[in-house]
């Protein structure tokens, strides 16, 4: 019985942990103009992100998200077209390394895992090179 109540517990804590998250990068402004700022590797998927996070805050006061202003910005540390590059070879390889991994023989597997890993360790160090702002009102 103990061992129901602890699952039972972490599970409903999951919930609750997992509601807070879907609209964790939105700031809420005095003046009824609220914010969302994404750090994200691409600026549609940030632009994604920010919007579904404003909706969701919305939603959760039974209102409807009106967009006030949208920018994006390159804030890396190479130029821009340097990092977009290394984003595309980053993830070819992650692709490419994961099909030899999974498909290949031994030699071919061990190799694709390298590749692989390589791709996911570029990734990261490359890190996320945009930051999408979005203010908006909840209506």
């Amino acid at each position: 019985m103990k061992t129901i109540l602890i699952i039972f517990t972490s599970t409903l804590s999951l919930f609750f942990i997992a509601s807070c998250a879907h609209h964790r990068d939105v700031r809420p402004g005095v003046d009824g103009v609220h914010r969302v700022v994404v750090p994200t590797p691409d600026q549609d998927e940030g632009s994604r992100s920010a919007i579904a996070q404003a909706n969701h805050y919305c939603e959760s006061q039974k209102k409807a998200a009106a967009f006030v202003e949208e920018k994006s910005n390159y804030k890396g540390d190479m130029p821009e077209s340097d990092y977009k590059n290394g984003k595309k070879m980053t993830k070819v390889a992650k692709v490419v390394g994961g099909a030899a991994w999974v498909l290949g023989g031994t030699n071919e597997s061990n190799l694709g895992g390298i590749v692989g890993l390589g791709g996911a360790a570029g990734d990261a160090v490359l890190g996320n090179g945009y930051s999408v702002e979005m203010k908006f009102k909840c209506q």
